[in-house]
């Protein structure tokens, strides 16, 4: 399990985009996972109010974790900034414990994903669902096999 901040380079190519997370005064951490042979980088958000997540903290009121609908598919080894980042012990703990779980759970989203997609691809009259709609893959469909 690595955690990272995306690159400069990552944010020239992608930055512009609606759904994708950039804050110029805060890089967001991203974690690291590959998954059938593609890199993806979830960021760790706080304020997650959707179901599309891994909640790792909410003892402030606030859902603290993964947000699997802002993940982005990392097409090059330049758009991952190389130094590693340090999160607070008890976040990794949580993070580290739930690995398997944050994998199948991210897995399940992954492919429900592209499965909304091909369902629409089918059917454009369709409505389009919140998986679909907010979700950051959606600039990712050719990496994905859609």
């Amino acid at each position: 399990m690595r955690f990272h901040r995306l690159s400069i380079a990552f944010y020239e190519q992608f930055g512009l985009h609606e759904e994708i997370l950039t804050n110029k005064n805060r890089p967001y951490y991203v974690m690291i996972m590959q998954l059938e042979g593609i890199t993806f980088a979830i960021p760790l958000r706080s304020n997650i109010t959707h179901p599309f997540s891994f909640i790792a903290d909410n003892t402030t009121g606030q859902n603290k974790g993964l947000d699997y609908s802002k993940a982005v598919v990392i097409t090059k080894d330049i758009y991952i900034d190389s130094n590693p980042v340090t999160i607070r012990q008890n976040e990794y703990n949580v993070y580290k414990k739930a690995e398997y779980n944050i994998r199948k759970k991210f897995t399940s989203y992954v492919a429900n994903y592209k499965k909304e997609v091909r369902r629409r691809q089918k059917n454009s009259s369709l409505p389009i669902s919140a998986l679909c709609l907010y979700s950051s893959l959606k600039y990712f469909h050719k990496e994905l096999g859609l």
